[in-house]
């Protein structure tokens, strides 16, 4: 499907999704954030994809919310326009959370902001050394959206969430991935080889373990010890069904790799 502000494109596999505004450091407007909720609702349905790349075009990730539209309505009328911005924006996050396949972003430049927030909602984080994030909305007078209130504690901690959240202060690649933020740091010069390398390993994984796994991660943030083990148990035996399964152990008992087909 065309669309205006973004671009996606599926080869062996791996689909990737591009934010397509490099002009305004890929800035995050209305059509960018409905064709964006799309293209993560169509995807999900999409068995053929087995790994997703978010990315930017150009110099940037994305520089956030688009600001100028922000201020389009008038100040009387400007929190009801942003109620409504921002529950576009949360069908936008809660799309590609709820993704089943494995989703790397792929941070090529700043990333703050609501742009910040959406490599949150992604499962694996790739930087080029010349990314950089920032929690800035306390700069504007706003409070981060996006999910990030919920997403940052819990991938860099309570006390380091609290930092960036208050101060909006910019961190670079290497804090990043200090912090936890990022999975992985690459040299620019090395950075789409290493993205399509760590894609390709997701891409030919047994796809519905996966997205089990990740069903069980996100589980685990809300339910008891008990109810977890319960959801375990159910899952383990949907695994058990599958004829990844049946290939994973086959290999293992053949000394051989695996040949996984997201079946």
């Amino acid at each position: 499907m065309a669309y205006e502000t973004i671009v996606v494109e599926t080869r062996e596999a791996i689909a990737r999704v591009t934010l397509n505004r490099p002009d305004t450091l890929n800035a995050m407007n209305q059509t960018m954030i409905g064709e964006l909720t799309d293209a993560f609702t169509n995807l999900a349905k999409q068995s053929e994809a087995r790994a997703v790349i978010l990315t930017g075009a150009g110099r940037a990730f994305s520089s956030g919310g688009d600001i100028r539209g922000m201020l389009a309505a008038a100040p009387e009328a400007a929190a009801e326009a942003v109620k409504v911005m921002i529950e576009r924006v949360n069908r936008m996050v809660l799309a590609l959370y709820e993704l089943p396949q494995p989703v790397l972003a792929a941070i090529n430049g700043p990333a703050h902001g609501l742009g910040m927030s959406l490599t949150l909602a992604a499962d694996y984080r790739i930087a080029a050394m010349s990314a950089s994030f920032s929690q800035a909305f306390i700069k504007i007078g706003l409070v981060p959206d996006g999910g990030g209130t919920f997403l940052l504690p819990r991938i860099v901690g309570w006390s380091c969430a609290t930092d960036l959240m208050l101060t909006g202060r910019t961190v670079p690649a290497g804090e990043a991935k200090m912090i936890g933020l990022v999975h992985q740091t690459v040299a620019d010069a090395e950075f789409a080889n290493a993205v399509q390398l760590c894609a390709q390993q997701f891409a030919t994984a047994p796809t519905q373990a996966i997205a089990r796994a990740k069903a069980l991660l996100r589980s685990s943030k809300t339910a008891d010890f008990a109810t977890q083990l319960d959801l375990e148990r159910d899952h383990q035996s949907g695994c058990a069904a599958t004829a990844d399964f049946r290939e994973g152990v086959t290999a293992f008992l053949e000394k051989r790799s695996p040949t996984f087909t997201g079946r």
